[in-house]
């Protein structure tokens, strides 16, 4: 399992603490996402894809730079501004 894997399922494990999600089965509806695909990223048979990873960071704020350095704060702050940009790199 990859680390950025191991850094989502944290993000994961603290809403269900913090009960803003039930289930694995309905975050993943949620982000329109099979269930048992995510059953197996939470079983570490599966790493999570950069999909996935989007739409947690849209709809749950999940931190971006946490997912990928390990820069806290694990969520980004209701009012903060977005700053995620897309990058496109061409090459030749």
């Amino acid at each position: 399992m990859n680390v950025v894997t191991k850094r989502f399922i944290e993000c994961f494990e603290q809403l269900k603490n913090d009960n803003r999600v039930r289930s694995g089965r309905q975050f993943a509806v949620s982000l329109d996402y099979l269930p048992q695909s995510f059953s197996e990223i939470m079983n570490g048979r599966r790493d999570v894809t950069i999909e996935l990873l989007r739409k947690a960071v849209e709809k749950y704020k999940f931190n971006p730079a946490f997912l990928l350095s390990g820069e806290e704060p694990v969520f980004l702050h209701e009012a903060a501004p977005q700053t995620i940009r897309t990058l496109t790199v061409l090459t030749t």
